[in-house]
């Protein structure tokens, strides 16, 4: 490396994405034991039905035991003692645990905003009371105390502030709101990380938000699953997604060509530890966070850390606080390094990641065997990772190099909604070869035996027993799937070809055979309903297409539809061709593509296209597509617009956010018909 080139190529604000985090708390939690809890109660209190029946308090003892009985037995009782609170009223087991409705209590509103803003807030106090969060000193620790007494209710919360203040002058609404400061951080980073969903930043609580399917599988994780989907999740991290928000950097004397991402910030992290056995704040902060790529020589680390004083001027010439405070720096390599230290006091030394710790400020190795085999594997993975996902990649150097030149000309920037909802989808889903590689490194090292081709049968027993959640999730169940992938996989690390996991994900539509004609209209319609009612089948980690709801369609549109034997496009309107069986020729398209946005397998999210307008629903300019949207609107079999349609798959709880931001990126819906469907509920 070129040490005068890297000094010359930094510039404001290009460091790995820096934001605040509450998600390790040494003193009080085992490795990622808080991101559980925080997640568990999240998604049940603010994208659930909150916690309102004793059903739900047994759903949730049920995940927590789950998680607590696969750690290692020396922490359970541990770990049994932070999932559960010491307050009765605050403990899930115990008779006096509050419900939401008993806390939130009721009184009287003047208008249903005012009454929607009212429990939105309790929702806040709720889960800072069940994740015994906030509430350090001052009023925050008088509101804490009072929390916790069987007699609280939040509608008498502004009592409570007014009487801790007494005469004094106060901001109630500042105090309310000030007692949330960790919810919303860990909120943003659980977003950035690929857990949940909203169409912005995630930080609106009035948006509508889901869980994705990174967020599924964590809700249902065990301790091992866990922290197996964390490294999935740290790995195909890049250093600044395109949702990240650029400020302050108007009238910098800088070109935004100069801005950069670096594809794998996770990996040149764990190589300056690995080459140089430990990193200081300073050196994250002034060098490693702004690198392109990982540095795997002793001598350029040396060389970089002997300019590190030349380097430091040049930041702080930016004038820039988020440049040169160091607080959010030292929150952003813990939280790459959150998952593999061992100085967590719960832990008690049985996390299989140990590699690092914390010691006087500096991230130290203390494994070096095993950093040198994570290294060794997670080079591989970011290898294969940038080649598969080389276009979006391009796509989001440039838009973020986009927003770059915006700031620094103090010009208005609008995120271009295709690109970020490609992100999005990229950062929400699992990856196969690289989640199953995180799983059989945590096994590998939690039973100390090496992953050989002799030996895949017992990582097959392995796998299945302490990671079912996980294999069930990626249709691996079973012991012959998992062992032919076990084998593919092992044979694309060894080679370092990932071809097989580079081919090309399968079409949005398959030729179905003609089937079912005997069937009455009736008959075909309720079975057609019960096939859109099953959830996805998922096998050997791909989504499968439910060809018998196809065949189905097609042969009631068919005996429904049909005049004289043919069958109009749901688009056009006109006939396709015919077949050599004296059908119509037709493709069954999802609305909402099945392959990389989940879309239902609903007959109320497929249309039976010709050929010439499926491929222009594809691959047509997208300033044309509005046009075509609303043919399918005006002409499809069942007269049911595509808002109409969406407004019923949302009330059935078949729609996610990111499938409607996708609708809306693609000029399918505007921001007004998203709104009317969340509305319709």
């Amino acid at each position: 490396m070129n040490i005068d080139q890297f000094i010359n190529s930094i510039v404001p604000a290009n460091y790995f994405l820096t934001k605040s985090m509450e998600l390790s708390k040494i003193t009080t939690s085992g490795t990622l034991w808080y991101t559980k809890k925080f997640l568990v109660y999240y998604y049940q209190i603010f994208l659930s039905d909150n916690i309102t029946l004793r059903d739900d308090v047994t759903h949730i003892c049920e995940i927590f035991n789950d998680y607590i009985s696969s750690l290692p037995e020396i922490v359970r009782e541990d770990a049994t003692k932070f999932f559960y609170s010491s307050y009765k009223t605050a403990d899930l087991r115990n008779k006096n645990f509050r419900l939401f409705n008993d806390f939130a209590g009721t009184r009287d509103f003047q208008n249903a905003t005012e009454r929607n803003d009212y429990y939105e807030m309790a929702k806040k106090y709720y889960f800072a009371f069940l994740m015994e969060s906030g509430g350090q000193s001052g009023v925050k620790a008088y509101i804490k105390e009072k929390l916790y007494q069987p007699d609280f209710c939040f509608s008498n919360l502004d009592n409570i502030i007014k009487d801790f203040y007494g005469n004094q002058p106060h901001n109630l609404a500042g105090m309310k709101n000030d007692y949330m400061a960790f919810l919303r951080n860990e909120r943003q980073i659980l977003f950035y990380y690929g857990f949940f969903h909203s169409k912005s930043s995630g930080s609106n609580d009035k948006e509508f938000s889901s869980l994705t399917p990174v967020g599924e599988l964590a809700l249902k994780a065990n301790f091992y699953e866990f922290l197996a989907l964390w490294e999935h999740q740290k790995i195909k991290m890049i250093s600044q997604p395109v949702t990240i928000d650029i400020q302050n950097i108007s009238g910098q004397p800088y070109s935004s060509d100069n801005f950069t991402l670096n594809l794998n910030p996770y990996l040149t992290i764990l190589q300056w530890l690995k080459t140089k056995q430990n990193f200081s704040n300073d050196e994250y902060q002034y060098i490693i966070s702004r690198l392109e790529k990982p540095v795997t020589d002793i001598a350029e680390i040396d060389n970089l850390i002997d300019k590190l004083d030349v380097i430091k001027a040049k930041v702080q010439s930016f004038n820039r606080r988020a440049d040169i405070a160091t607080e959010d720096f030292q929150k952003e390599w813990k939280k790459y390094l959150l998952g593999i230290r061992s100085d967590f006091d719960f832990d008690k030394n049985t996390n299989p990641l140990s590699i690092c710790k914390l010691s006087n400020s500096k991230a130290e190795l203390q494994n070096n065997e095993r950093l040198n085999a994570l290294t060794d594997l997670y080079s591989k993975l970011s290898e294969y990772k940038t080649a598969k996902y080389a276009d979006l990649f391009e796509k989001c150097q440039l838009e973020i190099r986009r927003q770059y030149k915006c700031g620094l000309e103090n010009t208005e920037y609008k995120i271009d909604g295709k690109i970020k909802i490609e992100w999005d989808i990229y950062n929400i889903h699992i990856d196969l070869p690289i989640l199953l590689s995180t799983m059989l490194f945590v096994i590998q090292n939690a039973e100390n035996i090496e992953f050989k081709a002799d030996n895949i049968s017992n990582f097959v027993e392995l796998l299945r027993n302490k990671m079912p959640n996980a294999l069930k999730y990626i249709g691996l169940s079973g012991k012959q799937s998992l062992t032919k992938e076990l084998q593919t996989l092992r044979n694309a690390i060894e080679t370092e070809n990932f071809e097989k996991y580079l081919a090309k994900e399968q079409t949005d539509y398959e030729l179905i055979i003609t089937k079912y004609q005997s069937e009455s209209s009736q008959d075909l319609k309720a079975k057609i309903e019960v096939e859109s009612d099953k959830p996805t089948l998922v096998i050997d980690g791909m989504n499968k297409r439910n060809t018998t709801l196809i065949q189905l369609i097609r042969a009631y549109n068919n005996k429904t539809f049909a005049q004289a034997g043919v069958l109009n496009c749901e688009c056009c309107g006109t006939t396709s061709f015919i077949t050599f069986n004296d059908e119509t020729y037709l493709e069954y398209h999802h609305l909402i593509p099945f392959s990389n946005y989940d879309g239902p397998d609903h007959f109320l999210n497929i249309y039976a296209l010709c050929p010439s307008c499926h491929q222009k629903l594809h691959f047509i300019k997208l300033s044309e597509k509005r046009s075509l949207y609303g043919q399918l609107s005006a002409n499809n079999y069942i007269h049911k617009t595509i808002v109409q349609r969406l407004k019923e798959l949302f009330n059935a709880k078949k729609l996610r956010s990111y499938q409607l931001e996708f609708l809306m990126a693609d000029n399918a819906i505007n921001e007004d018909e998203y709104n009317q469907i969340l509305m319709a509920a």
